[in-house]
This record gives C-alpha cells, structure tokens and sequence, in this order.
C-alpha cells in the first residue's frame, strides 16, 4: 500500500468510525497546522498560552516536550544530545502523519528545528526561529557564536561546565534570566516550578546537516529586544536573518520567553509567517 493510499485508508476509518474530533468540521480551509518546540529548561507546557490563542482561531497546534524536559524529565541521562532532540520531533511528524507545517523553535531549538528540516524538509511549510540559533552546519550551541574569539569560546565553554556542576545537566534556570519580569508574580511562580535541568551533552554535540537544514524551506526570524537575552549572541542570528535576502526578519519588544510575556504578539506573528509566502 502506498504511503498516500494508506493516508486515505486511515482517514476513512477514522471518519466511518466517527472518531474524525469534535473541532475538526469546522476548521477553516486556511487553518495552519503547527509544532511548537521549546527550548533549554523549558518543555512543551511554556506554549500553553499560544496554543490556546492559536487553537480558539481554529488552528492545529502541537507542542511536543524533548526527551528528558518537562514532563518527560523522568527520562532525564547525561547521553540525551542534539541528535535525540531531533529526531523527537522529526516523529512527531511521521507517526502524526503531519505534512504542511509551520515549525517554530525557541531559543536552543533553532538547532532542532534546523536538523528536523534536513531530515523532513518535505513536510514543512515554514520555519520560525524565535529568539533561536540559526546553526550552520557542524554547529553547536557553543559553536553557532559567530561574533567571538576563539579564546573566548573557551572561556564559554567553561563557563558553561561551571553552570552544570555535576558534567552532565545544565541547571540554575529563573525567569529573570528568560526575560519574564518579577510581576505578575504568579507567572513567574509558573514558570520557575516547571523549569528543569537540561543536558549538556545537547548544547556541545554539533548538528549535522545531508540536505543543507533550513535551505529551501521559507524562514522567520523573530527577535526579542526589550530585555535582550544577556551574554547569549543571539543578536548576531538575528543580524544573519537581516542579512539573507530570502528571510524576514521581525522585532519583538519583549524578553526571550515572548511565548510567555507576549503570547498574542507570538501567535500573530506565526500566523503571519505561514501566510507569507
């Protein structure tokens, strides 16, 4: 059985079975199917307000949680890297059989999501880096800095073991450092109770690229300004997508977890991206 034939195959069940889903009928024809990707600390539960936004529109929206984060930090070992990270979300598209889709990365999942669009280019409609890595190929973390000395990569990296005192998990997350402001203090509260330890092995492993990542596929980048991401470079992903002829480029005045702090400006502006090209 083909791949679209079996597509059809399931969907006919899944309609006879009247299992088709309370919402799906009345989803517009320019409904926009989207995953959402978290990054470091974080899991799918900081999309909650955009997803909600999104969702009451009559959009598609999933918001997946990588292997050893949020929810799933009771999986948490010091051998989960980039490349995991990757392909839990290149099969949440395959087993969700979602084709079309606007993929968003935030902050540590630009590098997701670029390795997700090596390996599933055909499945995307548009990517969105916000407030993200924008990787070159063989990147890591550490390495996507493009505006440092050598030296003073080393000094990052040493910087970086000393916030994960233990070798194997980045730890000591606060919503300051994410850019969420003291008040209304039940967010932050919010936000704090759910940040969990990273693993270190994700931010050093390079990405790797067969099929040239993001190229070929519309992207957005979205920069958050006001406050600006201390120490993390991020202006100089922002400055590459200024540069690209193909990219656009938006401002944002708020802190790096816009997910958080502006959820209706981030739910307008995917919506914008997908309906750009």
């Amino acid at each position: 059985m083909s791949k679209s034939t079996r597509r059809a195959f399931v969907g006919g069940a899944i309609a006879a079975a009247g299992l088709q889903g309370a919402g799906a009928h009345e989803r517009s024809e320019d409904s926009v199917l989207f995953v959402l990707v978290h990054g470091t600390g974080h899991g799918g539960w900081c999309w909650k307000f955009v997803r909600d936004i999104l969702g009451e529109q009559g959009h598609r929206v999933y918001t997946p949680t990588l292997t050893g984060c949020g929810e799933r930090s009771h999986l948490l070992h010091p051998g989960i890297g980039l490349d995991l990270h990757i392909q839990d979300i290149v099969n949440v598209l395959e087993w969700e059989e979602l084709e079309n889709v606007v993929l968003v990365g935030h902050s540590y999942a630009g590098l997701v999501i670029s390795g997700v669009a090596d390996r599933a280019k055909d499945r995307l409609r548009h990517l969105v880096y916000l407030d993200a890595i924008v990787p070159r190929d063989g990147d890591s973390l550490l390495t996507a800095r493009r505006d440092i000395s050598p030296e003073e990569m080393a000094a990052n990296e040493q910087q970086l073991r000393r916030i994960a005192p233990d070798g194997n998990y980045i730890a000591g997350f606060s919503a300051e450092r994410f850019g969420i402001p003291p008040e209304p203090a039940d967010v932050v509260a919010w936000v704090e109770r759910r940040l969990t330890p990273h693993p270190i092995k994700s931010w050093l492993d390079p990405v790797e690229f067969e099929n040239g990542g993001e190229e070929g596929v519309p992207c957005t980048f979205i920069e958050c300004t006001e406050p600006a991401m201390p120490g993390s470079g991020l202006n100089m992903h922002a400055k590459h997508a200024q540069e690209h002829p193909d990219w656009r480029y938006v401002e944002l005045k708020t802190g790096h977890d816009a997910m958080v702090t502006a959820p209706q400006d981030c739910a307008d502006l995917f919506l914008a991206a997908a309906r750009s090209f």
